[in-house]
């Protein structure tokens, strides 16, 4: 997603002989800031955002991509990090008019939206090096992974440049739940699946619910009929028996032996049986690019063309009243470059440029220092045969268990009946079971002695595997960003200077796409708006 990093910390913005405009004062937001905390206390983000909102700090609205008029012909933009935040930014700045340049220190653009096949390589930052040893056509999606159906900004743009999707399975009935607890009681160290939950959750409350109202013990004042009624629907949505209204599970469930409900109730796994699927992502239904989602910045990457420099090492950056000055090392030759611009729009991860050599603001520097990133990791396993789906009738969706640290367990939503596929193994916390400090072969070991728990095929079918621990990885140094609070949004949406931060850190959707590209237009829309003032 970003390009080079450094050793050196952010250096403060000195007024050495620059003229301090009545633009830039009225721009300043340290009075602004008080007033915001203080808002932030009494009514949280919502009031906040209105605040900002108000302010015009917010640019664009959310899922809406802003109109803009005038061309920025002749005006120079440098764009930093080739990912959906940078190349939404050059996209739409080159529909604009402008001139601009995105530097990217990587070999391929993307940043998270990094889809590793065979032959992708990295090293780790203290020195292991993985090459995917995956068959041709099989993939992992290293980082981003699936598109929620309100994120219209994204699915906008996939239309928009011909990225072709497909569904992608949240969840199925298939799917199990697993928890090794000795307080479960009876259903600990057992595989449950979904469809067994649903049922049996359902079943054992609506029988309870019309034997009360059988006897008369719900108070809630209903008409003989209405009474009817709801018992004749508890009837059809618990599989009731329709004269003694007795559960008895279904076939489609699997099998008549139903689960203790106290048990049920205990073990947490009814938080999935909702009367909407509450998983990441929201509702039903999420999207994948088909081919995984390196093609959409790829797509990008196509229309805009040698716009794009890639294995370009921002060294430095600085700025005067007048223009900006960034110097980039080229990763190959190790030879460095500078390049001027009007105006410069950062796009790298919060964490490389909380090291870079750049002149900022001492608000400005310290919001990005207070910044975060996740440290989600995530594991590809190539399995030789889909067990998941032969043996198990699982086409999609994830395994649930808290116990067997692997974070989410999810099955490919792809290429069904296919011979080999890749398992989405672990995704969690990198530092989960001390596994960040571990070597790549420890963490695979990890992954397939807790995953055989649940698929004991799974050691005789695997046959490679890939890690991606983003914390470890030059120029990400994490995962996605922390969600910024209110005040730090709104110092991060501000112009510092000539300088932009347009990265999905500076929005309030940081893990998802759609926070990059919001970030982006909101970023575009102020620079152009100061370009036709000027």
């Amino acid at each position: 997603m970003g390009c080079g990093a450094t050793d050196l910390k952010i250096p403060q913005l000195r007024n050495d002989g620059m003229r301090i405009t009545r633009t830039q004062l009225d721009e300043s937001l340290i009075t602004r800031r008080h007033v915001l905390q203080a808002f932030g206390a009494l009514g949280g983000a919502s009031l906040v955002m209105g605040a900002m909102d108000a302010w015009g700090l917010m640019g664009a609205s959310a899922a809406q991509r802003p109109t803009l008029q005038g061309r920025g012909t002749g005006t120079r933009v440098i764009v930093l990090g080739a990912g959906i935040s940078g190349l939404t930014v050059g996209y739409e700045l080159g529909k604009l008019g402008y001139d601009y340049q995105v530097l990217e220190a990587r070999e391929w653009v993307g940043g998270l939206c990094w889809t590793i096949t065979r032959g992708a390589s990295h090293t780790e930052i203290d020195g292991e090096r993985q090459v995917c040893q995956f068959d041709e056509g099989l993939y992992l999606n290293g980082g981003a992974w699936r598109l929620p159906n309100a994120d219209t900004g994204v699915l906008g743009y996939c239309a928009e440049l011909g990225v072709g999707l497909e569904i992608f399975v949240d969840a199925t009935d298939a799917n199990y739940f697993y928890e090794e607890n000795p307080e479960l009681g009876s259903l600990s160290g057992r595989k449950v699946r979904l469809r067994e939950v649903k049922a049996d959750l359902w079943g054992s409350t609506s029988e309870l619910l019309t034997k009360a109202m059988d006897q008369g013990q719900i108070d809630t004042p209903l008409s003989t009929e209405d009474k009817e009624r709801l018992v004749s629907f508890l009837v059809r949505a618990g599989y009731l028996d329709t004269e003694d209204h007795v559960y008895r599970p279904p076939t489609s469930r699997g099998s008549q032996d139903r689960h203790d409900l106290g048990a049920l109730l205990q073990t947490g796994f009814g938080t999935r049986v909702r009367s909407l699927y509450a998983g990441t992502g929201g509702p039903a239904p999420v999207f994948q690019p088909v081919g995984g989602m390196m093609e959409i910045p790829l797509a990008f990457q196509r229309v805009m063309g040698d716009r794009v420099t890639l294995n370009a090492e921002v060294r430095s950056i600085r700025q005067t009243t007048d223009g900006v000055r960034v110097v980039s090392r080229n990763t190959r030759t190790g030879q460095e470059r500078e390049e001027t611009a009007d105006y410069c729009v950062c796009c790298l991860p919060m964490a490389v440029l909380q090291r870079l050599d750049v002149t900022l603001s001492t608000e400005m520097a310290e919001a990005v220092n207070a910044t975060s990133h996740s440290t989600a990791a995530k594991m590809g396993l190539q399995m030789g045969r889909r067990f998941w789906e032969e043996d198990e009738g699982i086409f999609g969706g994830h395994l649930w268990s808290r116990s067997l640290q692997l974070g989410e367990f999810s099955y490919p939503s792809n290429d069904y009946f296919s011979k080999k596929g890749i398992l989405l193994g672990f995704y969690g916390n990198g530092g989960m079971a001390g596994l960040a400090d571990q070597s790549i072969q420890a963490r695979v070991g990890h992954v397939l002695t807790q995953s055989s728990k649940v698929h004991p095929q799974m050691r005789e079918e695997f046959e490679s595997a890939y890690a991606v621990w983003w914390e470890k990885i030059p120029y990400s140094l994490g995962a996605y960003g922390r969600t910024p609070a209110p005040s730090l949004l709104a110092q991060l949406s501000k112009p510092d200077g000539r300088i932009y931060v347009g990265c999905a850190g500076a929005s309030q959707r940081p893990a998802w796409l759609e926070g990059g590209i919001q970030a982006a237009w909101r970023t575009v829309e102020a620079l152009h708006e100061r370009a036709m003032r000027a």
